[in-house]
C-alpha cells in the first residue's frame, strides 16, 4: 500500500465514524493529540480531542428511519514533505429513507502528520452543504441545519420562503432534473423521471457531455441552437450580466426513429453562499402538448388554413425578410374564368380547384420558394434566386400538366387554366415589384388568357 493510499484510508475512516457508523472512537482514532486546528461549519474552530468530542455528540442527528452510505468524488494529495501531507476530497453522503432518496454534497481538507507510522489528521477544515432543502435533509449532522437558517436570516425569511415555493413548483413536472456546478465545469445531482432524458454521471464534465451526446438527444435542426444557449461561454457571459436563468425550447428525440417531443430546459443560475462557486439547477420539462397548440395556432394565423399555404400577411412578411439577403423573382398566378367554374359546377367544386392548385404549387417549384394565396383566386410565389426565363415557364408548364381538367360530382368536367404574370424584383420593395407582377399578369388576362406574361420595364 502506498503513502497516498494510506492517507486515503484516514479520510475514509474519519468521514465514516462521524457521518455513516457514528463511532466515536473511530472519529478520534484519525486525530492527532496535537491538533493545530478543526473548523467544522456552524461549529467553528476546535483545537482539542475534547472540542471534537463535544461537536460529535451534539451535532449527531437521531433518525431510526433513515440509512446514510458515504461516497467520495474527486481526491487529491499533495505530499508537502515525507511526514505532512494535504487532502482535498469531494464527499458525497447519500440518505435513503423508505423509497425516498436524497444527497448531500460537500468539500473537506485535511492537513495530515505521520507519526510513527500512522498518518493523523492535525489540521480541517469542512464546508457545509449545498445550501438546499435537500442536501441539508440528507446531512446527518445537525450543524447543516444551522447553515440552512443562517441562509434564512442572511437573505430574510420572506425572500427564502419565495426561493423554496419557486424551486417546488419547477421541479414538480420535471422530466430530469441536474445539479451543475459551473465552477468545476462538472454534474454535481442527476434525477431522472423520464427515460427519454440523458443520464449523467456525477462528476461528469459538464461541456463535454453536451457536445458528445447531443446527437442522441437533441433533433438535429436544434442542435446549433441548443449548443449556443447552453455551452460554458454563454453561461459565463449570464452570470456575468448577473441573469437569473438561461432556457430553450426544443425537441428532444423520442427514441423512435424520428419521433421527438418539445421540452424546455432552464437552468436557474445561483451562487453557492458558503463556497462562492458558480452553480446550476437545470430541468427538463414537457411542454409537448402546450407547444403543439401553441404551433397551430400560429400556424392558423400565418396560413390560409384551407389550402395550407401562407395568407396574403405572411407571405408580403416572409417575401420582404428576404429581401435584405438577395433578389429574387415574384410569379402572380390567377385561375383563369374562376367565377364560371364555381357557378357551373359549384362552390364545393371551386374550392376543391383551389387545394389542388395549392398542392401543385408547393409539388412544381423548389422547396425554397415561398407561396401563398393574395386573395380569392390568385396566388403567389417568390422565388429565391433569380432564374431564367425558360426555367421559370418549365414550372408553369410542369404545374400545368397536372391540371388538364376536373370531375365535377356531376359527371360533368371542367378545363382549369390560368394567367401568369411575372417580375423581378431588382432592389425595390414589395409594393413595388408587386405592382409590376400585376401589370404583366393584366397583360396575360386581357391578351387571351392561359398564357405567361413578364414585366418589361
Amino acid at each position: 500500500m502506498t503513502e497516498e493510499d494510506r492517507i486515503k484510508e484516514v479520510l475514509y475512516k474519519f468521514e465514516d465514524g462521524g457521518l455513516i457508523s457514528k463511532d466515536l472512537d473511530s472519529v478520534l482514532e484519525c486525530l492527532s493529540d496535537s491538533i493545530v486546528g478543526i473548523g467544522i461549519g456552524e461549529q467553528g474552530f476546535v483545537t482539542s480531542k475534547y472540542d471534537v468530542t463535544k461537536v460529535f455528540l451534539d451535532g449527531q442527528k437521531n433518525e431510526n428511519e433513515v440509512s446514510h452510505t458515504l461516497d467520495f468524488g474527486r481526491i487529491e494529495i499533495r505530499m508537502l514533505r515525507e511526514d505532512i501531507a494535504v487532502l482535498c476530497a469531494d464527499v458525497i453522503v447519500t440518505a435513503k429513507c423508505h423509497e425516498k432518496v436524497t444527497k448531500s454534497r460537500f468539500s473537506q481538507s485535511l492537513t495530515l502528520m505521520k507519526e510513527e507510522k500512522d498518518w493523523k489528521i492535525c489540521c480541517l477544515h469542512a464546508s457545509a452543504p449545498v445550501v438546499t432543502e435537500e442536501n441539508i435533509e440528507a446531512y446527518p449532522l445537525r450543524f447543516a441545519e444551522k447553515t440552512l437558517k443562517t441562509l434564512r436570516e442572511k437573505i430574510g425569511g420572506e425572500v427564502y420562503a419565495v426561493e423554496e415555493q419557486y424551486r417546488m413548483a419547477v421541479l414538480s413536472d420535471t422530466i430530469a432534473f441536474y445539479i451543475i456546478n459551473f465552477s468545476k465545469n462538472i454534474y454535481e445531482k442527476c434525477q431522472l423521471n423520464c427515460e427519454i432524458c440523458a443520464y449523467v454521471e456525477e462528476g461528469s464534465n459538464y461541456e463535454r457531455f453536451a457536445i458528445e451526446y447531443i446527437a442522441e438527444y437533441v433533433k438535429e435542426e436544434d442542435r446549433e441552437a441548443y449548443l449556443e444557449c447552453f455551452l460554458m461561454k454563454n453561461i459565463n457571459k449570464a452570470f456575468q450580466n448577473k441573469e437569473q436563468e438561461v432556457k430553450l425550447e426544443y425537441r428532444m428525440l423520442n427514441g423512435q426513429e424520428g419521433t421527438y417531443i418539445w421540452v424546455v430546459t432552464i437552468i436557474r443560475l445561483i451562487t453557492d453562499i458558503v463556497t462562492g462557486e458558480k452553480k446550476g439547477i437545470m430541468y427538463v420539462k414537457n411542454i409537448n402538448d402546450s407547444k403543439r397548440r401553441e404551433i397551430a395556432m400560429q400556424e392558423r394565423a400565418e396560413y390560409d388554413t384551407s389550402l395550407k399555404i401562407y395568407n396574403k400577411d405572411t407571405f408580403i412578411q416572409s417575401v420582404e425578410g428576404l429581401l435584405n439577403q438577395k433578389e429574387g423573382i415574384f410569379i402572380m398566378l390567377d385561375i383563369d374564368n374562376f367565377k364560371d367554374i364555381n357557378d357551373t359546377f359549384g362552390h364545393p367544386f371551386g374550392d376543391k380547384v383551389l387545394i389542388r392548385i395549392a398542392e401543385l404549387l408547393k409539388a412544381s417549384f423548389p422547396e425554397t420558394a415561398v407561396i401563398g394565396r393574395l386573395g380569392g383566386d390568385e396566388f403567389g410565389i417568390f422565388l429565391q434566386e433569380v432564374h431564367s426565363r425558360e426555367q421559370i415557364k418549365r414550372y408553369i408548364r410542369q404545374l400545368n400538366d397536372h391540371i388538364s381538367g376536373f370531375m365535377s360530382e356531376s359527371g360533368k368536367s371542367g378545363k382549369v387554366s390560368f394567367s401568369v404574370g411575372i417580375a423581378p424584383s431588382k432592389g425595390k420593395s414589395f409594393p413595388y415589384f408587386y405592382k409590376d407582377a400585376d401589370a404583366a399578369l393584366y397583360a396575360s388576362k386581357h391578351g387571351g388568357k392561359n398564357r405567361i406574361s413578364f414585366y418589361e420595364n
